[in-house]
């Protein structure tokens, strides 16, 4: 439990860098403005959980503090009139607490939140991950995963996304590399004043590789990158039993 508070205090420290509210101040911003706004956003709310095809098992639970870094195009008119002090970061920085469950037949659930300090963004999400294979000591574990994400606390902005992946991983010792593919998609629509924009539904395609460390038993480090037209980076520290 130490090692997890140790990283949750390092997860917390790491986000001021998007300490930012979002709200629309400027009335020319345009409609192909918007939506390429809505994907990068969009993606940065997205919930990847960062974990192994390998199901959790009936008795199994995974808890962990984590961040995720979303590559943003910061030098856009967008991303200057949409973020409160004109001045974005390069970067989406979202923490998050994840819990992760095994349930009978083969099957995981999880939650996440996520609110940025002194921002109003707060995200919640949820998942379901079913394996096809469990994996075995010379055979990958194949998986497929849902996930839901849906942005809170920004007045001006209704945000969702809904994802479908297929994942691989393979357990060698204490470590456990994994890879997929995913289908992102990013509902995003205005509930502003000063403009009117046409709703946004766009879809994302993106490749993702990660590691699971297991450095000490029960306690995992995993790093993820998603590559795709908005690159994601995440690492996570947790327990997994």
């Amino acid at each position: 439990m130490k090692r997890i508070i140790i990283a949750a205090i390092f997860v917390l420290s790491a986000i001021s860098v998007f300490a930012q509210d979002i709200k629309f101040t400027d009335s020319t911003l345009t409609q192909s403005e918007f939506e390429d706004f809505s994907k990068e956003f969009g993606v940065g709310l997205s919930f990847n959980p960062m974990s192994p095809a390998e199901p959790l098992g009936v008795t199994g639970f995974d808890v962990s503090t984590e961040l995720v870094i979303t590559d943003i195009n910061d030098n856009e008119k967008y991303w200057k009139t949409l973020v409160d002090d004109g001045d974005p970061s390069s970067f989406l920085a979202a923490p998050r607490i994840h819990a992760q469950k095994g349930l009978p037949f083969k099957i995981d659930i999880g939650a996440m939140y996520s609110q940025i300090p002194d921002s109003n963004v707060q995200i919640w999400g949820v998942e379901l991950k079913y394996a096809i294979l469990e994996g075995s000591t010379v055979t990958p574990a194949l998986s497929i995963r849902g996930t839901y994400s849906k942005l809170a606390g920004v007045d001006d902005l209704d945000v969702d996304t809904q994802s479908g992946e297929i994942l691989i991983s393979k357990g060698f010792l204490m470590l456990t590399p994994y890879a997929g593919i995913s289908a992102l998609r990013v509902n995003a629509s205005e509930n502003s004043d000063i403009v009117e924009f046409d709703d946004v539904h766009e879809i994302i395609y993106r490749g993702l590789a990660g590691i699971q460390i297991t450095p000490f038993p029960l306690f995992v480090i995993n790093f993820e990158a998603s590559v795709g037209e908005v690159n994601q980076y995440g690492i996570k520290a947790g327990l997994r039993f």
